[in-house]
């Protein structure tokens, strides 16, 4: 499955994950993203509210990210 939405000028991809989300019936699917989307807010949507599962990267620039603990 394959979406798209288009990007308003001056923002980003980050404010446009869950509406490109929303519709879709991806429980039990990967998502995958890049390290702009690379954010615990949509981590936590993709696995707890639509049951699905991601792959993102991760830049060599985010020194803390194996040491973080899940906070939540």
């Amino acid at each position: 499955m394959i979406a798209s939405n288009r990007v308003e000028d001056k923002t980003n991809e980050i404010k446009e994950v869950r509406p490109l989300l929303d519709d879709l019936n991806i429980e039990g699917s990967v998502v995958t993203g890049d390290a702009l989307l690379t954010q615990k807010e949509i981590a936590i949507y993709i696995v707890e509210e639509k049951k699905a599962d991601y792959l993102f990267t991760v830049k060599g620039n985010q020194k803390t990210l194996l040491s973080d603990q899940d906070d939540r």
